[in-house]
């Protein structure tokens, strides 16, 4: 009996695995059509903004190379954004910190 037990738990510990992994493909599937998507977007953008530069005068390195550089832009704007947002974030705390200094000293 111990062994019927045993082996139901390695079923179910195997069935667990089994899931688990097939769970874990289906997000990286996920994410790579996630990032197909927006490649697909950038490059989409590049290839009009050619076309409306240059008519059919370029080439599909040329989109390529476009589409490469709107991604590092958009990249580096959200890098400068959330510095930003940091900074932002520091003067609200230190400017509370000054409040509370002036407050302090107010009240001597």
């Amino acid at each position: 009996m111990a062994n019927l037990l045993e082996v139901y738990d390695n079923m179910m510990k195997t069935a667990g695995e089994a899931e688990a992994e097939k769970q874990a493909e289906d997000r990286a599937v996920a994410v790579d059509q996630e990032k197909i998507e927006v490649l697909t977007k950038y490059a989409e953008a590049a290839d009009s903004l050619l076309a409306e530069e240059y008519g059919d005068d370029y080439e599909e390195a040329d989109v390529e190379k476009l589409a490469e550089m709107m991604i590092d832009y958009d990249l580096e704007q959200e890098e400068a954004m959330d510095k930003v947002a940091e900074y932002h974030q520091a003067g609200q705390i230190m400017a509370r910190g000054f409040i509370a200094e002036v407050n302090a000293v107010d009240s001597k």
